[in-house]
């Protein structure tokens, strides 16, 4: 049987602040979205271990339950690459600490991060399976319509705008792609609010055509007013876009969005901190950010707040490139 091949990866997940849809090309590559988000320290842990013989893969969760598919989507998107994969047998075992289908990105954490330990595991060079494990995160999202620009966001780390839809990426040397990003950073916590219920999965959105037609006319206007100088100056700006975003695009009044928000407002509201409450998209959440850069939130106390609620609550921090 051999040595078993054995390899592990983090990686942040990524939270949606406003958004277009971009996928009319053919090529997954190409496919995604331009918009902003902020990408998260909290994500997912993957450990793989392989051993020769016929090839499988069998899958465990701890933490939050998460996706199967997605996992043996990204080892099929891998093989391609490393066909060598495929004489293997390999068992994936995955701490997800978010809930999937929330808005937080937790898919292409996980796409990211599975194909990163299966190429440390086989030994590939450090740079280029990074690299190529972002490549790898976005054709697989994109085949199972489960992300636009998660992974192209987290390329890029802290707060960022995506300006060009596609893998942050591809061809020869993997040294750029159609996917561009640009991203800064402040250290900042914040908190993300969930319901107890199950949110939606981003392909009821992304794969309808009046939601996409909706969705992607807010976001193309959001982005006029972002487009140019980014940085913190661009904070105050963000927050109130991405409010116009979801209000414009009929996404706050959709699936419960807008009593969450209305929920969560008035708790921030009792504490007299002075926070933001934005939604995360496309799941039915909250992310509670600072107002001003230069002036910080007790979230605890908010916290506190939010214990006396039915409503789900984790203290996360914004993130640099998110994957280790």
């Amino acid at each position: 049987m051999g040595i078993p091949a054995m390899g592990h990866a983090t990686c942040g997940g990524h939270v949606t602040l406003l958004f277009t849809v971009e996928d009319s090309e053919i090529e997954p590559y190409l496919q995604g979205s331009r918009g902003a988000g902020l990408c998260l320290n909290t994500g997912c842990k993957v450990s793989v271990r392989g051993v020769h013989g016929q090839w499988g893969v069998n899958v465990g969760f701890r933490g939050f339950e998460g996706s199967e598919d997605i996992v043996r989507r990204i080892f099929d998107v891998v093989s391609e690459d490393l066909p060598q994969i495929r004489k293997m047998k390999w068992d994936v075992a995955v701490n997800n600490h978010l809930p999937t289908s929330q808005g937080f990105g937790m898919s292409a954490a996980l796409a990211i991060a599975v194909s990163r330990a299966i190429q440390r595991a086989v030994g590939e060079e450090y740079e280029l399976s990074l690299r190529r494990s972002l490549l790898h995160a976005h054709i697989a999202e994109r085949l199972s319509s489960s992300g636009l620009g998660d992974v192209t966001g987290i390329s890029a780390g802290g707060v960022e705008i995506r300006t060009s839809p596609g893998a942050p990426f591809h061809g020869d040397g993997l040294q750029k792609g159609p996917g561009v990003a640009l991203g800064w950073f402040q250290d900042m916590e914040m908190t993300l609010v969930w319901p107890k219920e199950k949110g939606h999965h981003t392909s009821e959105y992304i794969d309808d055509l009046g939601w996409k037609m909706s969705i992607s006319e807010s976001g193309r206007a959001s982005m006029l007013s972002l487009v140019g100088m980014w940085g913190p100056s661009c904070w105050p700006m963000l927050l109130s876009t991405a409010r116009s975003f979801v209000e414009q695009s009929g996404l706050l009044t959709d699936g419960g969005r807008g009593g969450l928000l209305e929920a969560v407002n008035s708790v921030i509201a009792k504490t007299d901190e002075r926070a933001v409450a934005s939604l995360c998209l496309l799941g039915n959440s909250i992310v509670i950010t600072r107002r001003d850069l230069m002036s910080p939130v007790n979230l605890g106390i908010i916290e506190d707040a939010l214990s006396e609620t039915d409503l789900l609550f984790r203290r996360v921090k914004l993130a640099k490139l998110s994957t280790v």
